[in-house]
């Protein structure tokens, strides 16, 4: 299956959801991804953690990061259509460091601090 009809097929149901599965196959199919996902690929997860309510009180316990990792798998579950098996076992991987940090990306470059 092709990624656009999966996420036109995902839009109708959950549009959070078809956002995240669309960021993330994304970067596993970039031939050249950097070693961490960008901002906008981890907001991307983020937000559909948040809307199933996977952060519980917000804070990073172990019982949330649970949570958190738990949701993920839907994720990859929808992504299973489009990915062979070693990018789903990469996109999980991805997706776990999400769940146990929030800001796991690609920091951003500063430009004109230090030198």
């Amino acid at each position: 299956m092709e990624k656009e009809t999966l996420v036109t097929m995902l839009q109708r149901q959950n549009p959070v959801l078809a956002e995240a599965v669309s960021r993330m196959i994304d970067y596993i199919q970039d031939k050249w991804a950097a070693p961490y996902p960008s901002k906008e690929q981890t907001e991307a997860v983020n937000a559909y953690l948040r809307s199933v309510h996977a952060d519980g009180d917000g804070t990073m316990n172990e019982t949330n990061i649970g949570h958190r990792r738990i949701a993920t798998q839907q994720i990859t579950i929808n992504a299973i259509r489009v990915l062979d098996s070693g990018q789903l076992d990469r996109l999980q991987d991805v997706l776990n460091r999400i769940a146990a940090d929030r800001e796991y990306y690609m920091p951003e470059r500063g430009y004109g601090l230090g030198r």
